[in-house]
């Protein structure tokens, strides 16, 4: 019986090795595809994270190579996720704002210019020297917002100053007008009248100061642009001093708008294309779905003439009140347009009014 028992024990004591090893090997692989599994789940974790940012993230790894980019960044650039892995420098070759920002110094947040749009950038502290971290945003929109915003609060502060000032004009040209009339009467016609004519012109003045000043309550509706526009020219043709400028219109489209406020924008411009040419000329008008396009052959303007044009009381002209463009710019951005005006390469000046939206 002992002898039994001891080849038994010999013959497990030989098998146990083999099967250790086996049991350690099988226990080693399940453990490793247990961690490739979290690592997996980690890495899927980690890259939604990154693609929920509301925000452009890239990553270039130590060897230039692009590492990694959000789904916001691939968005905003107009690129694929195949861009992943290549050298960034290639990549990055139509963005060079973005090499240059890649470049600057960790912690600092600048804006930008770059494709026609506005970037806000900054340059991330990677850790552990593992690349280069750039966060980067498309900021046009709101940079345009934080101009409309300013223009506003500017004129409600302009709109305040400029009724207090005309009330009391209007009081005195009240007093001024009624000597003018008596004077009339005590049979000093001459005099009377040129008293009576500059009270008048004043008051027209005043007027304008106190239109100006107005507070605005659009009332936006589906508009025809091009009739708007139609109707707009045909004011301007019949004024006398107006005449002699030819008008050209194309193209249609549709803006959500205000008709009286969009008629009096129109009118202004147009007056001031017409005025800038002297001597007649043509008057191009293009429209399209929210958007109005005017040109003139004008002399046209440089940037510091621009600027104070589109400042009230400030006119290009001696017998202007220098309220035309600003009134024009109030009206159109109360109504939810925006109006650009710049030189044309070809002489004159274009006059862009597009709907935000």
């Amino acid at each position: 019986m002992f002898t039994i028992r001891f080849f038994r024990l010999r013959r497990k004591i030989h098998q146990d090795p083999q099967q250790v090893l086996l049991g350690a090997v099988s226990e080693s692989l399940q453990q490793r595809g247990q961690l490739a599994a979290s690592l997996g789940e980690l890495q899927t974790v980690h890259e939604r994270i990154l693609d929920a940012l509301p925000f452009g993230l890239l990553w270039v790894g130590q060897h230039q190579q692009l590492a990694a980019l959000n789904a916001k960044g691939l968005e905003l650039l107009g690129v694929q996720r195949g861009v992943v892995g290549l050298e960034a420098a290639f990549v990055l070759e139509p963005f060079p704002w973005l090499l240059s920002g890649l470049a600057e110094a960790p912690g600092k947040v600048w804006r930008c210019e770059g494709g026609g749009r506005r970037w806000e950038l900054r340059r991330i502290e990677a850790p552990f020297k593992i690349g280069a971290l750039l966060q980067f945003e498309d900021v046009t929109e709101l940079e345009a917002e934080e101009r409309r915003q300013a223009l506003r609060e500017r004129f409600a502060e302009l709109g305040e100053m400029t009724a207090g000032v005309a009330h009391q004009l209007k009081n005195g040209l009240a007093v001024l007008k009624l000597h003018g009339q008596l004077l009339a009467r005590a049979g000093h016609a001459a005099v009377a009248g040129e008293l009576l004519d500059e009270t008048e012109s004043l008051e027209r003045l005043v007027q304008r100061f106190l239109h100006w000043a107005k507070p605005l309550k659009p009332r936006c509706e589906e508009l025809d642009l091009a009739e708007a526009m139609a109707l707009a020219i045909a004011e301007i043709q019949r004024r006398p001093a107006l005449q002699g400028t030819r008008f050209v219109t194309e193209g249609r489209g549709m803006a959500l708008a205000d008709a009286q406020l969009l008629h009096q924008s129109l009118v202004n411009l147009l007056e001031n294309a017409c005025q800038a040419m002297a001597g007649g000329g043509c008057v191009h008008v293009t429209v399209q779905e929210g958007s109005i396009l005017i040109e003139d052959q004008g002399p046209g303007f440089g940037e510091e003439t621009l600027a104070r044009m589109l400042r009230p009381f400030e006119s290009g002209r001696p017998d202007g009140t220098g309220l035309g463009l600003p009134l024009a710019l109030k009206w159109l951005s109360a109504q939810g347009a925006d109006l650009h005006i710049e030189p044309r390469a070809a002489g004159g000046t274009r006059v862009d009014i597009s709907w935000r939206g």
